[in-house]
């Protein structure tokens, strides 16, 4: 089943890389499109440098570090809320317009307050805060309250209760908050990167390509933010899976 699986989504990846560089051959402009053959060939060149996983590597480590903060900030104000009512009363409007002012404003404000080179941290932690938050509130509100009742009539111990209670309530709110946050940690990571212009990042690269009007470079640095955040969850949420197991 899983070799069928792999195959089918590999056919799916060729069709959709045909149609791309059909497209690009339609349009014949590599300034307005560029196929997958020049995307690959520009990201063969920028490999060939130091100065690109340099790149890579700050802006991967600063958004995974701004998603943790926010995730365990997140965690960790979901459960006092869950458990302290006027908690959940008070951080409840806050959370709400956290989710509603534009990226771009956390940007701006981020960039006065701390400067380019700690943006990244900043937005992907404002990002994913409130997603860690509502999916684990959401997830503690919806455990069973018989089961709960039961474990206090029969004194179960609070690991226990954590173990076999609560954490087959919250798994799926965790993999869908880390699916979610991390995606939306990149996005808004990046984009701050291209605003602030940090040296040695994905989003500087993604700027002087667009300057240069490289489009099949500018497609190679998305490609690359693409890829980072799919690896990088797939491991949190390999972690994440044996630490729950």
């Amino acid at each position: 089943m899983k070799a069928k699986k792999y195959i089918r989504t590999t056919l799916i990846v060729l069709i959709w890389l045909v149609i791309w560089q059909v497209l690009a051959l339609a349009v014949n402009n590599s300034i307005l499109l560029s196929g997958p053959v020049e995307t690959a060939e520009a990201l063969i060149t920028l490999g060939a440098t130091s100065s690109f996983y340099i790149s890579v590597g700050i802006t991967a480590g600063k958004i995974l570090l701004g998603f943790l903060i926010g995730g365990l900030l997140g965690s960790v104000l979901a459960l006092l809320s869950y458990r302290i009512n006027i908690v959940k009363e008070f951080f409840s409007p806050f959370v709400s317009v956290i989710k509603s002012i534009p990226v771009v404003s956390f940007i701006i404000i981020a960039l006065i307050w701390a400067g380019s080179s700690n943006v990244t941290i900043i937005v992907s932690a404002v990002i994913s805060f409130p997603i860690f938050y509502k999916n684990l509130l959401e997830g503690l509100l919806v455990t069973d309250p018989k089961m709960l009742e039961l474990a206090k009539v029969y004194q179960m111990k609070t690991s226990k209760k954590i173990r076999y209670i609560y954490l087959p309530s919250l798994t799926p709110h965790i993999k869908s908050a880390i699916s979610l946050a991390i995606g939306m940690a990149f996005r808004g990571g990046i984009t701050a990167e291209v605003v602030g212009q940090p040296l040695k990042s994905i989003g500087n690269g993604l700027y002087r390509a667009k300057i240069n009007l490289a489009t099949s470079e500018m497609l190679a640095w998305t490609l690359v933010a693409v890829l980072s955040a799919f690896l990088i969850e797939k491991l949190i949420s390999f972690i994440v899976k044996k630490v729950l197991k």
